[in-house]
């Protein structure tokens, strides 16, 4: 009889493995499922704590995984805050499964078990049970590696998820700002005057695809024109957007404005509606008249652009303060001078002069000065070749941290009426 019983015994034990391990085939296989349906991380976190607490028989569990920082989304038996509160100063301690009696934890009067998820020694997640039902036949070491195996398929595929997400977001933010980069390309003049009057030049160097500088020209009637040179706060996609608004109001108040007092305040008043007093443009902005000779310009807190006029070399700084920073110009002063012969305004942003060479030298406004003075009788296209050339060879092996825009305009001698 004790023979027979034993027997019988064993057949059941046979039997209830095998339940076990068909249990053990579907619930993987509806893992697998969910994850080729891309159900999301939530409905897998969702679908295991169904798989412990109905399939498995566990009464008490507390799932923990990282998400900036680490939380508890999924939780029976036990508030999820209060696991929280109660484990996450011991999660990292734990680098295999421990049963936490046995080493006479801190946690064992919460849990039994705590099983860790680890990737190339990174933790993705830990799930502590407590009141764990066992079958019979099967041993808890079993019971375990299968739990372990089952966090560690659907943490990778939530993991894998992650991944996914930030590179469709990465291939989001390269588009855009390849589309502003493109933007901000048409609106830089793709072609400047050059004829017996006027020679002008640019030169546009971002530092990343899209930055915050911007040049123009814009011709008023046959006598009268206007250059500018602008850098807006911030780069990116937003300060992209702010120089094509910028842009379009210079182009449309510079036909209309009288002088250029009221053009700079109505460019002030545009840029504060835009932005609400959260970016700022330095910009210079100069009229010149072929008949009268007269130059006029205003300088709102950008570098000063280098006058080369009968052999002596200026810095235009009258003017304004940055446009933006008020919602009223506290004065603007527009400087008119009569420049007889020809003359050169070589205009640029701050970032020509924060360039720093190895021995950390910047390149000031001495330094361009005694530039100019080298090169003053070239042409504009020349000059400002001869510069880029020069910002390499100063820069060395140091790398350039911001845009770096050129604006060269040559006002050539016209005979004497």
């Amino acid at each position: 009889m004790k023979a027979i019983s034993k027997k019988v015994k064993g057949v059941e034990e046979l039997e209830q493995m095998l339940l076990f391990r068909d249990q053990q085939m579907k619930l993987l296989l509806q893992v697998t499922e969910a994850i080729n349906s891309n159900v999301s991380a939530r409905g897998l976190l969702k679908m295991y704590e169904n798989m412990l607490v109905k399939h498995l028989g566990i009464k008490k569990i507390a799932v923990f995984i990282y998400n900036t920082s680490w939380i508890c989304p999924n939780a029976n038996g036990i508030d999820r805050h209060d696991a929280e509160d109660l484990i996450i100063p011991y999660l990292l301690s734990f680098k295999q499964i421990t049963n936490l009696k046995k080493v006479n934890h801190a946690l064992a009067h919460q849990f039994e078990v705590v099983i860790p998820v680890y990737h190339k020694d990174i933790p993705l997640s830990f799930t502590f049970l407590a009141h764990m039902h066992h079958e019979q036949g099967i041993s808890i070491e079993e019971e375990l590696n299968y739990i372990q195996t089952i966090a560690s398929v659907i943490n990778v595929a939530i993991e894998n998820k992650k991944l996914f997400r930030m590179q469709m977001k990465q291939k989001f933010l390269k588009s855009e700002m390849e589309m502003a980069g493109q933007m901000q390309t048409m609106l830089i003049p793709g072609t400047l005057p050059n004829d017996e009057r006027l020679a002008m030049a640019g030169v546009y160097l971002p530092h990343q695809e899209v930055g915050g500088d911007y040049y123009d020209y814009i011709e008023l009637n046959q006598d009268e024109c206007i250059f500018c040179i602008a850098d807006i706060s911030g780069k990116g996609v937003a300060a992209a957007l702010l120089m094509a608004s910028f842009q379009a109001s210079v182009r449309s108040y510079a036909e209309k404005s009288n002088s250029l007092a009221s053009l700079v305040e109505q460019l002030n008043a545009r840029v504060n509606e835009i932005t609400k007093g959260e970016k700022f443009i330095t910009l210079f902005l100069a009229k010149y008249n072929h008949k009268t000779r007269e130059l006029q310009y205003v300088n709102a807190g950008h570098n000063p652009p280098l006058l080369i006029h009968e052999n002596e070399i200026v810095p235009l700084n009258d003017g304004c303060t940055i446009l933006g920073m008020f919602e009223k110009l506290p004065y603007i002063n527009v400087k008119k001078m009569k420049l007889e012969g020809g003359f050169t305004v070589f205009c640029y942003t701050d970032g020509l002069v924060d360039i720093e060479n190895e021995k950390r030298e910047t390149m000031n406004v001495e330094h361009l000065i005694a530039f100019l003075e080298k090169n003053k009788t070239e042409n504009p296209v020349e000059l400002n070749k001869i510069m880029v050339d020069h910002i390499v060879s100063h820069k060395g092996n140091k790398m350039i941290n911001d845009d770096i825009s050129l604006l060269t305009c040559r006002i050539l001698p016209q005979p004497i009426d």
